[in-house]
């Protein structure tokens, strides 16, 4: 299930940064309905967003250490307080068992290789420590309508995304030596509805879904 060696995804976030974090400006419904759910997957410190872009997410759940491969992203992040390093999921820099809880948000659909980023993830934490990863499975309303926005080339920052169903993602996590406790979604509205605010729901039918798992 590797996306393949010659996938440079971070590059457009590099180049367009602020056009990126002013999105949840714009989405400002959407980005707190999501935030409140991941919320709800409190950090355990020490605590790692990988992929953590602008810092959008680690800011308000108090995530101390960010990694990602965009300087202009990581710039900002650290301009909320986040201590910030370059690196790319695959290849991540910090030693064995690091960290309690790790945080993945979407950042599964940029990676070159999903499998041996989630294998890092399992590295860094320590024994029983946590992933909360979060996804636009591609079998939800969003997945689909975030696809048919890359087959039009209307999405700069999710042309080059790799979405995975929802049994993609829960085969990758138990081969990397995940057990899933819990899963949790909000965006239950259909993608062309006015944005509301929604409480997230427990199981897999909203169309950004959180998974819980513990390192076994």
């Amino acid at each position: 299930m590797c996306a393949g060696e010659d996938r440079v995804t971070f590059k457009v976030f590099d180049e367009r940064a602020k056009e990126y974090d002013s999105w949840f400006d714009k989405h400002d419904i959407i980005y707190e309905n999501e935030l409140t759910l991941i919320k709800q997957f409190p950090c355990e410190s020490p605590c790692l967003e990988i992929g953590v872009g602008t810092g959008r997410f680690a800011a308000p759940l108090r995530i101390e250490v960010g990694v990602d491969p965009s300087l202009q992203e990581l710039s900002i992040a650290a301009s909320r307080g986040i201590e910030v390093v370059r690196g790319v999921a695959e290849h991540l820099p910090f030693r064995d068992g690091s960290f309690l809880t790790s945080y993945m948000v979407v950042t599964i659909c940029f990676v070159t290789d999903p499998i041996e980023s989630l294998n890092e993830a399992t590295r860094v934490l320590k024994k029983g420590g946590r992933l909360v990863i979060c996804v636009v499975p591609r079998d939800s309303e969003w997945g689909e309508f975030y696809e048919e926005r890359k087959r039009k080339g209307e999405s700069i920052f999710y042309r080059d995304a790799i979405f995975y169903t929802k049994k993609q993602l829960k085969d990758m996590l138990g081969g990397s030596g995940f057990k899933i406790e819990r899963a949790a979604s909000v965006l239950h509205f259909h993608p062309w509805e006015k944005a509301y605010v929604e409480e997230p729901s427990e199981g897999e039918n909203g169309s950004f879904v959180c998974y819980e798992a513990c390192k076994s």
